[in-house]
């Protein structure tokens, strides 16, 4: 393989040429100025999308998103048992490898000149630059439109189907969830994504879209939360999820960004603060009948203390009889 000029289209739409590395596996002339251009930071991923012959788009994910794209991941419910494949141990790895938010280190950056008046990068250490393993986005599925019923639709992730690691009442769901946007929502996956990390976001974004629809004004912002956190996540890997969290972020101004949310908060804890009231009440009026039955005792007190001392009278004359 030769060297050769590749244009980098970030998501812009601003282009960048800069000359490959064929020996090096690398980027090298212009790849400063991209970095600067999209200000990168130790940590970020980027996702290269061949678009043309020597051409890519792409797309970055900042390295505070991830940090939130494993906080959803953890919430996902997945087989214990499934072991992990190469393939994926390798893009785990990736996704989680050097998260502190710091400027690219200089000896990245650097450039130098080799015998034969190509430039280069003067560090071994071009990880995030290498373009090692990059795959094709090119969506390969049949268009949504074609499919005419859930007997039809299937869930394929590159290229695998994953219908038998999805249940068939999660399976229509989110065929009702796909048709209400015309399309697949997992189209836009990440490539090389493990089928059942794709089984198990689609599971859980399911579960949330119907969590979202039965929620009530009772639901805890705690929950709300954790759903937008889950959301945002799958939306940074690549599913379709944007309308049902657009739907849960008016849901939660609703309920806590508004004069209404605030009335309505205060009168649900007005009825909890009167359920307590009552309870009390109910307590003390049956304290109060205990109360009563022992008064009713004490007035007896009187007529056994008659009693008793009448008998102690009589049994001391019994005591004191002469013999």
């Amino acid at each position: 393989m030769k060297d050769s000029a590749v244009v980098l289209e970030d998501e812009s739409g601003e282009e960048f040429t800069i000359k490959y590395i064929a020996h090096k596996t690398g980027l090298s002339a212009g790849w400063r100025k991209f970095v600067a251009g999209n200000k990168l930071l130790e940590g970020d991923a980027l996702i290269f999308q061949l678009i043309g012959p020597c051409r890519f788009k792409v797309y970055i994910v900042r390295a505070n998103d991830l940090n939130e794209v494993d906080g959803a991941l953890s919430l996902l419910t997945l087989d214990s048992q499934m072991k992990l494949s190469d393939a994926e141990e390798t893009i785990n790895a990736q996704i989680k490898k050097k998260r502190r938010t710091k400027p690219l280190p200089s000896t990245v950056m650097q450039e130098e000149k080799h015998e034969d008046g190509s430039s280069g990068i003067d560090s071994d250490e071009v990880a995030s630059e290498v373009l090692e393993g990059s795959k094709s986005l090119a969506s390969t599925s049949s268009h949504f439109k074609e499919v005419k019923s859930f007997e039809e639709f299937h869930i394929s992730i590159n290229g695998t189907s994953i219908d038998s690691e999805i249940p068939e009442d999660i399976r229509r769901k989110y065929y009702d969830l796909c048709c209400s946007k015309k399309s697949f929502l997992h189209d836009a996956l990440l490539p090389g994504l493990y089928c059942n990390l794709a089984a198990g976001m689609i599971v859980e974004a399911v579960n949330i879209a119907d969590a979202v629809r039965s929620c009530k004004l009772t639901t805890t912002r705690k929950e709300l939360d954790i759903w937008e956190k889950s959301l945002r996540s799958f939306e940074l890997l690549g599913l379709n999820v944007g309308f049902v969290r657009a739907r849960l972020q008016r849901l939660l101004t609703m309920a806590y960004g508004t004069e209404d949310a605030v009335d309505a908060r205060r009168y649900r804890d007005a009825r909890m603060d009167l359920g307590r009231t009552e309870d009390e009440i109910q307590h003390v009026e049956e304290k109060l009948v205990e109360l009563k039955e022992l008064s009713r005792k004490c007035d007896d007190m009187e007529n056994l203390k008659t009693k008793s001392e009448r008998y102690k009278v009589v049994f001391q004359e019994e005591a004191n009889a002469s013999w």
